[in-house]
């Protein structure tokens, strides 16, 4: 386990990288042992597709920050940008927007998740991660600017074509949607990006002139293992969440 101050560099470095999903409400206790089944470098939660509150961010977010491992928080929804500097003051590390289309969606993003000069996020993260480390408003800024991850999801045609346009605009991370990315494709037939394969083949391709990654989420060892012979670097454990207690 790496902790926040290294992943960002061992991302854009090409480490390999490989993050859990726990539930947002976990307890210290059930992400300990989590983190026995694998050296995992981050924990993600989800607020778009799971029960969301502010408290269970905030407490999810201080486990992690004490035992030095990174949380991801993916956002209910792809206009809800506006609320990366809120969310952030709760502790997380990285924020996932799903179901990214637009530049201007990854633009506004970026502001929002950055302080000045970089962004236009508003100064207040008490329980964000190092601020004991960094108490200095200035010093704390160029920290998190330097060590931040932004994530946008991938989950139509539309988004696998624009990847590159993503990273330049800000996008540390593009992460996979493969079941909406499904009706994507359904609904267009003609395009010459025919399967899921097909999709993440391109983006790897696109992206191999940045220091963007792909994460892919994965459903066991043999699937990461495919990912990762077709040059993928980054992956999100799904199997963790599903082996965890009521």
């Amino acid at each position: 386990m790496h902790g926040i101050e290294t992943l960002k560099s061992r991302i854009q470095n090409g480490d390999k990288i490989v993050g859990a999903s726990i539930r947002m409400w976990a307890s210290k206790a059930e992400i300990e042992q989590t983190l026995t089944s694998r050296n995992y470098d981050y924990l993600a939660v989800d607020a778009q597709h799971s029960p969301f509150n502010e408290e269970n961010l905030a407490n999810v977010s201080e486990i992690g920050n004490e035992i030095g491992i990174p949380i991801q928080l993916r956002i209910k929804h792809t206009q809800f940008t506006f609320t990366i500097g809120n969310m952030l003051d709760l502790g997380p590390s990285m924020i996932e927007v799903p179901q990214v289309e637009e530049i201007s969606t990854v633009i506004d993003a970026f502001a929002n998740f950055y302080y000045p000069q970089k962004g236009k996020r508003s100064w207040g993260p008490s329980r964000s991660p190092q601020t004991n480390e960094h108490p200095k408003r200035l010093d704390y800024a160029e920290w998190w600017n330097a060590h931040g991850i932004l994530w946008m999801q991938l989950e139509s045609i539309k988004a696998v074509t624009q990847a590159k346009e993503f990273a330049k605009a800000g996008a540390d991370v593009l992460s996979w949607g493969p079941n909406d990315l499904a009706f994507s494709r359904e609904s267009n037939l003609d395009h010459s990006l025919k399967t899921d394969d097909d999709c993440i083949t391109h983006v790897l391709k696109e992206l191999k002139e940045t220091s963007t990654k792909l994460c892919l989420r994965t459903y066991g060892d043999e699937q990461l293992a495919r990912y990762e012979q077709m040059g993928a670097t980054m992956f999100l454990d799904e199997t963790s969440i599903a082996q965890a207690p009521d």
